[in-house]
């Protein structure tokens, strides 16, 4: 480095301490230790604990004596190594995840107009999902078979589908209704339903 280079580092750094002082530097956490502390180390293996700021020397000594695990069990620290695999979020076996009582609502609702009204986003888009799923003739067929298609689980079995024809039938049989002309024409509806849905192949 050049002699003029190196006075105007130095009087750089004669600006910047008498312009900013010595405030922001911090002193060694270190009982009886006057020199600079620049080097941080944790209070605890909760970082929320926050950490100690040391000199050189002090944080070489307190690396050397400092033990994560100190007052855990073998168990504890077991388990604390296999959570540490996932970050120590919760796990749960496939298809056990424990559902909330409440949805959880994407829409912010200060006004608590969604609330008023009794909508629940959550319910909604789960109530819908079985009804987007399906091609709109499966669908209509569905609902002439009186299928309530928010509660109604795919993939459908064919016994359920007998079952509920077979109920659907005595209800607009026109034996049962006294020859009506409408319940017979609802029960061909029924009658046609049942066979497009079997034709779609379920088991």
């Amino acid at each position: 480095m050049s002699r003029a280079r190196a006075q105007q580092k130095f009087f750089l750094g004669i600006e910047a301490e008498a312009a900013f002082g010595r405030r922001g530097l911090r002193q060694c956490d270190h009982p009886s230790c006057s020199a600079e502390g620049r080097f941080p180390a944790p209070k605890s293996r909760e970082s929320r604990d926050g950490r100690w700021l040391f000199c050189l020397d002090h944080v070489r000594q307190y690396n050397a004596g400092w033990d994560f695990f100190r007052g855990m069990t073998d168990a504890d620290i077991e388990k604390y190594q296999r959570e540490d695999v996932l970050g120590h979020r919760p796990t749960w076996k496939l298809g056990t995840k424990p559902q909330e009582e409440d949805p959880k609502v994407w829409v912010k609702d200060d006004l608590g107009i969604l609330a008023d009204v009794g909508l629940r986003m959550g319910e909604a888009k789960r109530k819908s999902s079985a009804e987007l799923r399906l091609p709109p003739r499966e669908r209509e067929a569905l609902l002439s078979l009186g299928f309530d298609l928010a509660t109604v689980t795919l993939p459908l079995r064919k016994a359920e589908l007998k079952k509920q024809y077979k109920t659907m039938v005595k209800r607009y049989h026109p034996d049962a209704n006294g020859g009506d002309r409408e319940a017979e024409e609802r029960l061909k509806t029924i009658t046609q339903a049942y066979a497009y849905l079997q034709s779609r192949g379920y088991t």
